[in-house]
């Protein structure tokens, strides 16, 4: 079965940044913002979810910025960007 609206992704990926569901393993809020920053993709949507994961307690912003920086100097700056835009709003 197809779906559009899913994208599977392959990578080896340290522990801190999987979760287990019923059955699957994900990738944890903190690293799909990351890895969707990384592929700079549409500001406006990133800090919306910045945004809506700060608000749920999902993330922290220092905690984000720290491993976005570990990660992917690009996708820091993508995601500096996204708070600034995110705490305007």
């Amino acid at each position: 079965m197809h779906d559009d609206a899913v994208a599977l992704h392959y990578a080896h990926l340290p522990a801190d940044d999987v979760s287990e569901r019923s059955g699957y393993r994900v990738t944890t809020p903190l690293r799909t913002l990351v890895d969707i920053a990384t592929n700079a993709s549409d500001e406006d949507q990133l800090a919306r979810a910045i945004d809506d994961a700060r608000r749920t307690g999902l993330i922290t912003t220092r905690r984000l910025r720290s491993r976005a920086e570990s990660l992917d100097p690009r996708a820091a700056l993508y995601i500096e960007r996204a708070i600034q835009q995110a705490e305007t709003s």
